[in-house]
């Protein structure tokens, strides 16, 4: 289907139904709809979404549970702005995205998304900008860990995501909504131990009752009944004392077009468009910078990432030669790296020949990158070396607000767009060296 910009996503999704949470304060005035409703509802007609308002804080919980929608933006206004209980309502109605758009202080946009908020937009962004976020956001949910996967697999195990469904040995798993929602969250962990609170949280909810460890041995034990498993010898879903369980097999992620016969090339070609666009962005820039700076932002655009950084290797340093969505703060201290300081991803990743990623969890293996991410938003970090034959040149640092990880498909696009960057530069090289932005 079409993107925000027109052209055709590289991972489809089905037509989707937007809600937009526009609470009216005390003294609205009836008819007049929000400027922000109005850029919401703009991005919506550009991704040929159909949208529904909820403006009764009465009726929120009612609307979204019945409506089902895709995706929820929440809106306000200077007046009556969104806060963390608005937030905790509609997550507690609804287990599909949300994008919070407003102009929020650190403090309060970290609040948000604590309270259950995927994502959080400032009101100066561009209605092609804001489709591509509400549009990777819904291709995010769709598709599991990654807006590429459509099917976990593991081993003779498979999970569909987006029919819901999982067989054994080809054959079909009778598994409870909960269930499914279970296997799914300990299988895109990654193999790591994910605590018990954090599962309550993911399939239920909610969290902090007293029945939700209970209830979570309880749906463990039926879980590794269907998948003929005991507690005392389980290999896949693995009690870890004192923490949680943690999926014991290695997992794969399936785009569609993975499971698809070879034959049918329709989102392998999708994914070369979007390349092309890349390329026609390099060939077209005047100069080098110009062309990483355009191409960092088609990222963001495209709803790839939320924020970019990309560095170049000068002497002995790192030097940031185009950015965005990072702040002011993050592009003083990022703008030259020694590379004697190993506690920076993106140092690190020069010494790699494969990408590093950061999950929150990870980062103070890193300190040079926590301090600098201290005061971004949460969310995980991707550092992609850049290479020219076996000389590394540069890395490009990426970030998402959300927890969930790269998967495999959007980390190989990733490297292909710096592969390209590092051709153009090559060639523009003797023309015009690259300035500091």
């Amino acid at each position: 289907m079409p993107d925000a910009r027109g052209s055709v996503s590289v991972f489809p999704v089905p037509d989707r139904r937007l809600a937009i949470v526009a609470l009216r304060g005390p003294h609205a005035h009836a008819g007049v709809v929000p400027t922000h409703q109005l850029l919401v509802e703009q991005a919506a007609a550009g991704l040929a979404w159909s949208t529904f308002a909820v403006s009764s804080a009465a009726e929120l919980a009612w609307s979204l549970t019945v409506n089902r929608p895709a995706a929820v933006a929440v809106v306000g206004s200077t007046a009556a702005p969104p806060d963390p209980e608005l937030i905790e309502r509609v997550r507690a109605a609804t287990r599909a995205p949300v994008l919070v758009l407003g102009a929020f202080s650190a403090n309060r946009t970290i609040a948000l998304l604590r309270a259950g908020a995927d994502t959080v937009a400032a009101p100066a962004i561009r209605p092609a900008e804001l489709g591509g976020r509400l549009l990777a956001l819904v291709r995010r949910a769709a598709g599991g860990s990654d807006s590429g996967a459509r099917y976990l697999a593991a081993g003779p195990l498979r999970i569909d995501l987006w029919q819901h469904e999982a067989a054994l040995d080809q054959q079909p798993l009778a598994l409870t909504a909960t269930e499914f929602k279970l296997l799914v969250c300990l299988m895109e962990a990654d193999g790591r131990a994910v605590p018990s609170d954090r599962i309550v949280a993911r399939v239920w909810g909610w969290a902090g009752d007293d029945a939700g460890p209970n209830l979570l041995r309880i749906n463990v034990m039926r879980l590794r009944r269907k998948l003929g498993e005991r507690a005392t010898d389980a290999r896949l879903i693995v009690s870890v004392r004192g923490t949680g369980y943690r999926f014991g097999a290695q997992v794969t992620e399936l785009g569609e077009r993975e499971d698809r016969p070879p034959a049918d090339a329709s989102s392998d070609l999708l994914l070369a468009e979007r390349l092309a666009r890349r390329c026609e962005e390099l060939a077209s820039a005047p100069d080098a910078a110009q062309a990483a700076q355009r191409v960092i932002e088609s990222l963001i655009t495209e709803g790839t990432v939320d924020a970019a950084g990309l560095h170049l290797l000068r002497d002995d340093r790192l030097q940031l030669v185009a950015h965005r969505g990072f702040s002011a703060a993050w592009e003083d201290a990022a703008r030259e790296l020694q590379l004697v300081d190993s506690g920076y991803g993106a140092v690190r990743a020069l010494g790699s020949t494969e990408p590093l990623q950061l999950r929150p969890a990870r980062a103070p293996r890193f300190p040079g990158t926590a301090q600098l991410t201290r005061a971004e938003l949460p969310g995980t970090y991707l550092f992609v070396p850049l290479r020219s034959g076996d000389a590394v040149v540069g890395a490009m640092g990426l970030h998402r607000h959300s927890d969930e990880p790269f998967g495999p498909l959007t980390i190989t696009y990733l490297r292909a767009v710096g592969a390209l960057c590092v051709c153009a530069w090559s060639r523009a090289r003797s023309a015009e060296p690259i300035q500091q932005r």
